[in-house]
C-alpha cells in the first residue's frame, strides 16, 4: 500500500495529467476511473519518468544539459542481428522501462546522453514494429552469442516482455505506447498491426523453444495475457445490423469503442490489421470459446467487401487508382461502419468515397489498398471443417 504521503503525492500528479491542455483525445477524464485503472496509470507514470530520471542521470553525470539526438532509419537501419555488436547496438537503445523506440538508427551503441529515440512521442513504443522486433531479433540471436552475452540478452527479453504484460489494460487491450504518451497513442491500437504483433510476440514467448531461456513463470504469464486479449477482440468485434464485422484501427481504451486517431485516420472498420489478427486467432485461438464464430463472421464480411478483378498502381507522382486485372482481389484499407463502403480521408479530416479525391501527398503517404485478407480467406477456406461448424 502507498503511504499517505505518496498517495496524495500519486492523486496530485493524476489531476494535473488528467486535465493537462497538452493531452488532446484525453480518454482518461470521460468518466470515474476504478481503483484498477488508476493503479494502471500510476503504474505507467512511474515507468515514464524511470526513463526520463536515466537521462537526468547521465547528463549529470557527463556535466552537461544537452541530449543528442538520435538518427533516423526506416526498421531500426538493420535487416536482423548477426553478430554480437549489433545485438549489444540494439540493446543499448532499450529504455529503462523495458522498450524500444520506432524509426531509430540502431547500427551503432547508444551514446550516453542520447534519446532513446528519434521521435519523443514513442520513446518506447510497439508502432511501426518497435519493440517486438527487438524481442524475435534477440531470440534468434542468442543461441550464436556467448555465454556472457547470452545472460545479457535474457534479461534484455525479460525486461521487454514485463513491458508488455505491464502495458495490457486491464480489459485485455493494449495501447499503441507505453509507458502512456497521451492522445491517441492511449487507444487500444489494431493500426499498423501493433496488436497483432504483441499478441503474436505473447504467443511465441509462450509457446516457442526460441523462448526456453526465459523463466516457465514469465511464460506462463505471456500465454494468460494472449488470451486475455482475445477476449478483448472478442468482446470488441463490432457488430452491425446483429452481424458481426471485423475491427477499428484504434477502440477507445475503457470502452471499447471505435475512436479518431489522426484526421486521416478516421472511424471505420480496418480490413488489412483485421485480417491479420483473424490469421493469428486461425492459427493459435481457433479452439477456444467463441473464436470460430467471431472468424467466421469476420470472413464473411471481408468476401463480401473485397474489390474484384482490380489491382491498386502508382503513378510516377503517387496517385493511386485501380486497374483491371482478372483475378485479382484489393479491399479499401477502410470501410464506414454504417454502409460499409469504402471511405477515405485527408489531412483536413473530410470523408471522401474516391482515393481520386484526395491531395497527392496524403494518396501517396498511406497505404488506401491492401492485400492482407486474401491470405486470411485463404487459410479460411482450406478450414472446411470450420466452414461447417
Amino acid at each position: 500500500m502507498l503511504s499517505a504521503l505518496r498517495r496524495l503525492g500519486y492523486l496530485f500528479w493524476l489531476n494535473a495529467w488528467l486535465w493537462s491542455p497538452a493531452w488532446a483525445a484525453n480518454y482518461w477524464q470521460e468518466q470515474p476511473l476504478t481503483s484498477e485503472w488508476l493503479q494502471y496509470l500510476q503504474q505507467s507514470e512511474q515507468l515514464r519518468q524511470l526513463d526520463k530520471a536515466q537521462l537526468a542521470a547521465e547528463q549529470q553525470r557527463l556535466g552537461t544539459a544537452t541530449i543528442l539526438a538520435a538518427s533516423k532509419a526506416q526498421h531500426f537501419g538493420l535487416e536482423a542481428i548477426t553478430d554480437a555488436a549489433a545485438a549489444e547496438a540494439v540493446m543499448s537503445f532499450q529504455t529503462p522501462s523495458g522498450g524500444w523506440s520506432k524509426r531509430t538508427d540502431m547500427r551503432l551503441p547508444r551514446q550516453p546522453s542520447q534519446h532513446y529515440g528519434s521521435e519523443p512521442r514513442y520513446v518506447p513504443t510497439f508502432d511501426n514494429d518497435a519493440t517486438t522486433t527487438q524481442v524475435f531479433w534477440l531470440a534468434n540471436f542468442y543461441p550464436k552469442a556467448t555465454a556472457e552475452q547470452q545472460a545479457r540478452i535474457t534479461l534484455s527479453i525479460e525486461r521487454a516482455i514485463s513491458l508488455i504484460l505491464q502495458a495490457q489494460y486491464p480489459n485485455g487491450g493494449f495501447p499503441q505506447s507505453y509507458p502512456l504518451q497521451g492522445g491517441y497513442h492511449d487507444a487500444i491500437t489494431l493500426n499498423d498491426n501493433a496488436m497483432y504483433l504483441l499478441l503474436e510476440t505473447l504467443w511465441q514467448v509462450s509457446a516457442n523453444p526460441n523462448f526456453d531461456m526465459l523463466s516457465s513463470t514469465l511464460r506462463a504469464k505471456a500465454k494468460d495475457s494472449f488470451y486475455r486479449a482475445v477476449d478483448w477482440l472478442l468482446a470488441n468485434q463490432i457488430n452491425v445490423d446483429g452481424q458481426l464485422t471485423v475491427w477499428a484501427a484504434q477502440h477507445h481504451p475503457i470502452s471499447g469503442q471505435p475512436v479518431i486517431a489522426r484526421r486521416y485516420e478516421q472511424i471505420a472498420l480496418v480490413s488489412s490489421e483485421s485480417a491479420k489478427l483473424l490469421e493469428l486467432l486461425l492459427d493459435y485461438a481457433i479452439d477456444y470459446p467463441g473464436v470460430s464464430v467471431a472468424v467466421s463472421a469476420a470472413a464473411n464480411w471481408l468476401e463480401q467487401k473485397k474489390i474484384v478483378d482490380k489491382r491498386h498502381v502508382r503513378d510516377q507522382d503517387g496517385r493511386l487508382s485501380l486497374i483491371d486485372e482478372p483475378g485479382s482481389h484489393v479491399w479499401a484499407r477502410f470501410y464506414d461502419i454504417t454502409t460499409g463502403l469504402p471511405v477515405f480521408y485527408d489531412r483536413d479530416g473530410k470523408v471522401y468515397d474516391k482515393v481520386s479525391q484526395l491531395s497527392v501527398e496524403r494518396q501517396r503517404g498511406y497505404g488506401w489498398y491492401q492485400t492482407n485478407a486474401a491470405s486470411f480467406l485463404k487459410q479460411y477456406q482450406q478450414r472446411k471443417a470450420l466452414q461447417r461448424k
